[in-house]
C-alpha cells in the first residue's frame, strides 16, 4: 500500500481516537489509553512521512493539529 494511502488509515483511526476522548472521562484510564493510541498514531504517521520523503513518493498531508490535551 503506498504511504498516502496507509496514512490515510492512520489519519481515520486518529479522527476516532479525537472523537472517542471526547466522551471519556478526564483523567480515566480510557483517556490516558486513548492519548497513548493518540501518540503511537502520530509516531507512525511520522514514519509514513519520513518513509514517503526517503522514497521520492508523494509524501502525506501534515499531521492534524492540535491533539488530545494531555492533562484530559
Amino acid at each position: 500500500m503506498p504511504y498516502r494511502q496507509e496514512a490515510e488509515v492512520v489519519l481515520a483511526r486518529w479522527r476516532q481516537v479525537e472523537h472517542d476522548l471526547k466522551s471519556a472521562p478526564p483523567g480515566s484510564a480510557e483517556a490516558a489509553n486513548l492519548i497513548e493510541e493518540w501518540a503511537r498514531l502520530r509516531t507512525e504517521y511520522q514514519r509514513l512521512f519520513d518513509l514517503a520523503r526517503e522514497h521520492h513518493r508523494p509524501e502525506p498531508d501534515a499531521w492534524p493539529e492540535p491533539g488530545p490535551d494531555p492533562e484530559t
